[in-house]
Formats: C-alpha cells, structure tokens, sequence
C-alpha cells in the first residue's frame, strides 16, 4: 500500500485549512466571553464558576486515558469494520470511566469548597461524566482524518457556552451557570456520535477487557504524559500565589500565561491535525515523507513564532498597560520572557506527534516530567526573587528541557533520511 504525494499534500493542507477556520472562530468566542461573562457572574460568581471550570478540568483529564493517541495512531490503518469495533469499545470504556471521574470530581467539589451544593456538584459530576464520553467520536473522527469535525468541537464550545450563560445566568445564577455547562456536553456528546454514526455498531458497544488491554496500556504513558503536562502549565498561578503571597504577582503571571498558551494550543492544534497523515504514511512504509511534513512544519512554525517573538519584545512594554490597563504593566516583562518558549513549542509539538505516530509514549511521559521537575526546580529558585517574571523564564526552561529529552530520544526517527 502507498499514498502518493498529491494525494498526501492535499490531505495535509485540508486538515491545515480545517484548523485555520475553526481556530478563528474558536478565538473569536473566547474574546467575546472574556469581554461579557465576568460582567454577568459579579466578581464572587466569577470565581466560584471558574473554581468549578478548573475543577472539572481535571476531572476530564483523569478519564483521558491516551485516547486521542490511541485513535489517531491505529485507526488510519484499520479497516473499516474493525475501525468501528475500536470506537464503539472504547466508547462503552469511557462511559464507565467517565462516571467514576464524575463521582470523584462531585466528591472532590463538596469537600473543598464549603458554598457547594449536592445539586451543583451533582450537575459538575455528571458534566465530567459526559465531557469524557463525547471526546470520543470526535478524537475518533481525527483518526478517521476528519479533521474539520475533531476541530469544530474545540472550535464551537466556547460559542455555545456563551450563549447558554447568556440564556441562563441572569435568571438563575451560579446553578444557572452550571446547568448551562451541562447542557453543552449533552449537545456535544449527541452531536459527536451524530457525526461518526456511519461507524455506529450496536452488538460492539460492550467493556471487553481482553479487547481493549493492548489499546489502554498504549494509552498510559500518553496519558500520563498529558496528566504531567496539565500540571505543569495549570500549576504555575498556584505557585506564584504560594511563594510570593501577592496576588499581583499572580495576576500577571496569569495574564502572560493565558497568552502564551493561545499560541501553544494553536500551534498543538496544527500539529495534531497532522496524525491521520503520518500515520497513514508510516502504515504504508513512507515515513519520508512523514518526516519532510513534519519538517515544513517545524520550519514554519519555527519562524512565524520567532517573529512573534521579536515582536512581543518590541511592543509589550507599551501594548500591555495600553489593553489592560496601568495596572498590568509590570506583566510586561513575565510575557517577554515567557514568549522565548513559543518558538520552542513548535518543536515539542512536532516531538510529540512523532511520539504518538511511532508510538514511544514512555518518551512523551519522560520529557513531559523532566519539564514539570525542571519548571518546579527553576521556579522554586527564581519567583521569590523575581516574582512572575521568574515563573515566566522557568516555564520557558521548562519548555526547554522538553524539547531536549524528544530531541534525543526522536532524533533518530526525525533525522533520518
């Protein structure tokens, strides 16, 4: 089997277009909701609302389980039928892991914040619950290199969540806010299974162990790849706030944070797109020309984020109190120094789609930790003295280090000719 070069160029730049537009309107949603929803909350809502946001985030982490590494490493080179069997398996799987992480983020939510309900925990639980279910038809949909549905549902949440709080949170408040939160996943996990529904196998929707072992242990180290990794650029505020006890000093970190990692999900989002494609190449025993895709990327990548490096550094001390107002000027200086990171995230990405296509998940894992260790390490050391711009260099070291164990541990399979 070989997949001839027109056919792959065209493959690629569809799901390369696919991501452009839906990235568009993903940041245009976010900007809206930025600009309406705190205004709506009142400033105690706001961060319980946020407080329950970043608690089911975790909660949707501890059911990932790989499954994106999974689906878009195996499934371009199955068959159809035995394609389905994969999905419709992995999806009874999620449905059980996605009620215990429910159950244990309901949990989790009663006991730390003494203003929760049983009913808002409830609606928090079941959100979790289903958020891990619907992931599944739309990861299998990027195996499937459908990349235009696999990237609308990242795309078209934050519109739809928008407008359910708009709907919502002025007549009911925070349980409003939740209730919004849970209808959203309910039309996702229906709108995911819609989409992938000619894959729909009913006597295949079973939990057999002995089919999905092999896939699940594949999945581990991925997971616990992204599981280091979450902790790693969610954990940076918290750090802040902890060894400076000045919420300032958080505040921008927070700021240049929220902005660098616009770039870096932009730039994974690319990268990722690429999986069906390599996957396929490598399925055909033509990782040449897996390899010079991957190097068109990290080449421009590469330099489209050195400019914005440069032009982060030229603009920021005069940008910054300009959008944010005067109050934000000193996160200036954490943003110029997280920025050096961005350019680098281009090179991690590109190791980490290469870690998945040729499945070394212990190296993702590997180099995901050697950055949260070094990123703790270097913090540890430099934020009491330095404050955000201290954790701003530590996470770009952090980067750093990352992109240095996937060098070493992938040159071979990048590098070769």
């Amino acid at each position: 089997m070989t997949v001839s070069t027109d056919k792959a160029r065209f493959s690629a730049l569809r799901s390369l277009s696919a991501v452009s537009l839906n990235k568009v309107v993903q940041v245009a949603g976010l900007v809206a909701t930025v600009a309406l929803v705190p205004r709506l909350f009142g400033a105690e809502d706001y961060g319980r609302f946020a407080f329950v946001l970043s608690l089911s985030y975790l909660g949707q982490v501890l059911g990932d389980f790989g499954t994106l590494d999974v689906l878009g490493r195996f499934v371009p080179g199955m068959a159809s039928g035995e394609a389905g069997r994969l999905y419709m398996r992995t999806l009874a799987f999620k449905v059980a892991v996605g009620v215990a992480c429910g159950i244990i983020t309901a949990g989790v939510a009663l006991v730390l914040a003494s203003w929760m309900t049983w009913t808002w925990a409830g609606l928090t639980g079941l959100g979790v619950a289903l958020h891990i279910v619907a992931w599944v038809p739309f990861q299998f949909a990027l195996g499937l290199n459908r990349v235009g549905t696999w990237m609308a549902e990242q795309a078209w949440r934050q519109w739809a969540l928008l407008l359910l709080l708009l709907a919502l949170l002025p007549a009911w408040g925070l349980g409003g806010a939740l209730l919004a939160v849970l209808v959203m996943e309910i039309i996702f996990c229906v709108l995911g299974v819609w989409w992938v529904r000619d894959y729909w196998r009913r006597a295949d929707l079973r939990l057999e162990w002995s089919y999905l072992a092999a896939y699940v242990r594949f999945g581990l180290t991925f997971f616990l790849a992204n599981l280091a990794a979450v902790t790693l650029y969610r954990s940076g505020p918290a750090l802040v706030e902890l060894l400076t006890g000045d919420s300032k000093e958080t505040g921008y970190f927070n700021l240049a944070l929220g902005l660098f990692l616009l770039g870096y999900v932009t730039v994974s989002q690319f990268a990722q797109g690429l999986i069906p494609l390599l996957s396929s190449l490598r399925a055909a025993g033509q990782m040449g020309q897996g390899r010079q895709w991957l190097r068109n990327f990290v080449f421009y990548g590469w330099w489209l984020s050195c400019l914005g490096v440069l032009a982060v550094w030229l603009l920021a001390d005069g940008v910054v109190p300009l959008i944010f107002g005067p109050d934000f000027a000193e996160a200036a200086a954490s943003l110029k120094w997280i920025s050096l990171g961005m350019p680098l995230a281009t090179l991690l990405w590109a190791g980490n789609i290469l870690a998945t296509v040729m499945g070394r998940g212990q190296v993702k894992f590997g180099a995901a930790l050697t950055a949260l260790l070094t990123f703790s390490g270097v913090a540890l050391g430099l934020v009491p003295h330095y404050g955000a711009a201290g954790a701003a260099l530590a996470l770009s070291l952090a980067v750093t280090a990352n992109v240095a164990v996937l060098g070493v541990y992938l040159w071979p399979y990048y590098g070769s000719q």
